[in-house]
C-alpha cells in the first residue's frame, strides 16, 4: 500500500507540474467548439461560458475572506464571465457581509455579479452547522435570479469553494478547458487532485500540520490509482444543470461534501464519475489560539468529516433499490468503502497493538506457532513504512510553500524530519474521531449540531 500510495503520489506530482506551466487561457482560446464533444450541453462560444462560484460562509473574519476575492479577482480566466455567489449564516451575517464589502472594495463591477445571500437559522429538518443547508439556500435562490434576468443555465459551470480557499490564477481556465472538452458533461464532476493547505501551513502546531500533509498528499496519490472510484470532497465542480437535476444537497444530513456525489451518482443510475486536473487551491490548516485548543479544533474536525460514513449506508440502500446501476459498480463501492472506512483507519492501529491485545485477552495464543513469527512480521512491516517517509518527505516540501526564512537552523531541522510524527495522528487524530463518528451511526445517534471550523490569521 505504502508503495502504491508513494507512486500515485510522483505521478500526481508530474501532471501538477505540468499544468503549472501550461497556458491554460491560451489553450482556452484556440479551441475549435466545432469540434469540441456533446453539442447539446456545449456553451455557443468561449465568450458564453460562464462560472458560478458558490461560497458559504460563517464568521470568517476579513484576513481570511482577503486572499481568496483577490485571486477571483485575479483569474487569467475573464472575471466579467464569473458570477460569485455568497451565502452567509444569518446568525454572524451582519459582520461577515461587512467584511466582505470591504474585501471588494468597490470592484463589484469586474465581475458579472456578485450575490449575498443569508440562510436563516432553524429552518424545520434542517441540520444544523452543516454547509449543506447554507449551500442549498445559496445557490437556489442564485438561480432564482439568473432565471429571472434570462440566464441560460447551460453556459454555466457551477463549483463551490469553502470561504478560505484561495484558488489559483489559472483555477478557472484550467477548468474551463477541462469541461468543454470533456463528454457526457452533466456526468462528471470536476476536482483539483491538488488541495494544498498552503495559507497557514507553517503557523500552526505540528499535529495540524502533519494531519493536513496527509490531506493533501493522500489526494493526490489517490486520484492518481482510484480516479474512477472517488467521491467530491470540499471543493468541487460540475455543470450547473446537474447541480440542479440532483435536488442540491441533502439539508437533513452532517455532512455533504461526499453526499453530493451519490446524489449525482444515484441521479445518473450510477453514471457518473470524477475527472480529475492538477492546478491548485489552498487551504487554512486547523488552529487555535494554542495548542490545546488546536488539537481540540482538529479533534472536532475530524469527527465531522468521520460522520461522512453516513455514506455507507446512503449508498447500499441506494444499490439495494436502483437494479439500473451496473453490478460491478456496486460491487467495487462496496470493496471502496471497506478500504476507506474500515482499512486504512485500522491497519496502524492493529499492526501496532493488534498481537499485544489478542495474547492479552488469550494468553493461549503465545502457545501457537504463528505466534513467534508474527512479531517480526509486524516489526518488518513498521520498518518498511518509515522506509517511505523519506520519499513523502521529499514530496512534501515539492508541493508546500517553502519554509519560514526567519525560522532558525534547528527549527527547520525539526520541521525536515518531524515526519514520522503521522504514526502519532494516525493513532490519534485519524482514528479516534472516525471510531466514535462510526460508533454514533452504529448506536443510532445524530449529530445534529456540527461544529464549524474556526479560520482566523
Amino acid at each position: 500500500m505504502a508503495v502504491i500510495h508513494s507512486l500515485g503520489m510522483y505521478k500526481g506530482y508530474i501532471k501538477y507540474k505540468s499544468e503549472l506551466d501550461t497556458n491554460w487561457m491560451e489553450k482556452c482560446s484556440s479551441l475549435d467548439f466545432q469540434d469540441l464533444p456533446e453539442k447539446e450541453t456545449l456553451p455557443p462560444s468561449l465568450k458564453d461560458v460562464r462560472h458560478f462560484v458558490l461560497i458559504p460562509a460563517v464568521n470568517e473574519p476579513f484576513e481570511v475572506l482577503k486572499d481568496p476575492f483577490e485571486n477571483y479577482f485575479n483569474q487569467t480566466f475573464p472575471t466579467d464571465q464569473v458570477v460569485l455567489v455568497y451565502t452567509i449564516e444569518e446568525k454572524y451575517a451582519k459582520e461577515t457581509i461587512e467584511n466582505l464589502r470591504k474585501v471588494f472594495a468597490g470592484r463589484e463591477s469586474s465581475f458579472a455579479n456578485i450575490l449575498i445571500y443569508t440562510h436563516p437559522a432553524g429552518i424545520p429538518g434542517e441540520a444544523i452547522g452543516a454547509g449543506a443547508a447554507n449551500r442549498t439556500w445559496g445557490a437556489k435562490h442564485a438561480i432564482e435570479e439568473l432565471l429571472f434576468k434570462g440566464e441560460n443555465l447551460r453556459n454555466y459551470i457551477f463549483s463551490t469553494f469553502d470561504a478560505d480557499h484561495v484558488i489559483h490564477p489559472q483555477f478557472l481556465a484550467r477548468l474551463t478547458h477541462l469541461y468543454l472538452t470533456s463528454d457526457k458533461r452533466d456526468n462528471k464532476f470536476f476536482q483539483s487532485a491538488v488541495a494544498l493547505f498552503d495559507n497557514n501551513y507553517w503557523e500552526v502546531p505540528v499535529f495540524m500540520r502533519i494531519e493536513a500533509t496527509s490531506v493533501a498528499l493522500g489526494g493526490l496519490s489517490e486520484w492518481s490509482v482510484k480516479g474512477k472510484l472517488k467521491d467530491t470532497f470540499a471543493a468541487y465542480s460540475s455543470s450547473l444543470q446537474t447541480l440542479i437535476d440532483v435536488d442540491y444537497w441533502d439539508v437533513s444530513l452532517g455532512v455533504d461534501d461526499q453526499i453530493f456525489y451519490w446524489r449525482a451518482f444515484f441521479a445518473r443510475k450510477g453514471d457518473f464519475i470524477g475527472v480529475p486536473h492538477h492546478i491548485p487551491y489552498y487551504a487554512d490548516a486547523v488552529s487555535g489560539h494554542d495548542l490545546f485548543s488546536s488539537c481540540k479544533s482538529l479533534y472536532k474536525q475530524l469527527l465531522r468529516w468521520g460522520w461522512g460514513v453516513i455514506d455507507f449506508p446512503l449508498s447500499v440502500k441506494g444499490f439495494l433499490k436502483n437494479k439500473e446501476v451496473p453490478f460491478h459498480l456496486k460491487i467495487a463501492w462496496m470493496i471502496r468503502h471497506f478500504e476507506k472506512r474500515v482499512l486504512l483507519i485500522d491497519s496502524v492501529f492493529l499492526i501496532t497493538f493488534g498481537f499485544a491485545l489478542l495474547t492479552f485477552f488469550n494468553p493461549a495464543v503465545k502457545q501457537a506457532t504463528f505466534a513467534y513469527s508474527l512479531p517480526k512480521i509486524t516489526s518488518m512491516i513498521l520498518t518498511s513504512t518509515v522506509i517511505f517517509f523519506v520519499p513523502i518527505t521529499l514530496m512534501r516540501f515539492k508541493i508546500v510553500r517553502p519554509l519560514p526564512e526567519d525560522w532558525p537552523y534547528w527549527k527547520k531541522f525539526l520541521a525536515v524530519t518531524e515526519g514520522p510524527l503521522v504514526i502519532f495522528n494516525m493513532l490519534s487524530f485519524s482514528f479516534l474521531p472516525q471510531i466514535e463518528a462510526q460508533t454514533r451511526m452504529l448506536l443510532g445517534k445524530k449529530m445534529k449540531d456540527l461544529y464549524h471550523t474556526p479560520k482566523m490569521r
